[in-house]
């Protein structure tokens, strides 16, 4: 056996058991006052889905915000994200009750002490401009939201968030539930 393949074969097994190692490290600790940050700026946003007014988002968003909607829709920059939102909640929404959050219905996951990525369960409002157009979640569908927070000069900013409509059928069919 060449010199070369006995040194890679001898390091494989320590790359391997320091890969698992890497893989198996759970992320930074995220202390209780940030988590209560986190929780006041996503309650910020959730208020203006309630409210349906977002001049306060530049106060709660990076200016690099990106956001994709439930159909697909990418905005990025928080003067688009924003516009995106108020036509939407003027047009689609108009009128429509945001239903009450679930307590207790965040996951917090540290990606860094100053990066978090938050995952949540929600009903999204019933559209009031009637029926949903093809290939849109029907009326009052269950959704998960990702939201990326991060970190900046001691507050915390949502960064990016994707609002994914549950299929109930094919959730009904997961392999790990």
């Amino acid at each position: 056996m060449s010199t070369l393949k006995v040194v890679l074969l001898s390091a494989f097994p320590s790359l391997f058991i320091g890969y698992q190692a890497l893989a198996q490290e759970a992320g930074p600790a995220l202390s209780a006052a940030d988590k209560a940050a986190i929780e006041t700026t996503l309650g910020k946003f959730r208020k203006n889905l309630g409210d349906h007014q977002f001049a306060e988002m530049p106060a709660y968003t990076t200016p690099d915000i990106s956001f994709v909607n439930v159909v697909g829709m990418f905005w990025q920059g928080e003067a688009d994200v924003q516009r995106a939102h108020q036509a939407i909640f003027d047009r689609i929404y108009k009128g429509a009750a945001l239903p009450p959050a679930a307590p207790g219905n965040l996951t917090f996951r540290a990606i860094t002490p100053d990066v978090v990525l938050v995952t949540s369960r929600s009903t999204m409002p019933v559209r009031s401009d009637g029926p949903p157009p093809a290939g849109a979640p029907p009326a009052a569908a269950e959704s998960i939201f990702n939201t990326l927070l991060v970190k900046r000069q001691g507050r915390w900013l949502i960064t990016a968030g994707q609002n994914t409509p549950v299929d109930a059928r094919a959730a009904a069919a997961n392999p790990i539930r």
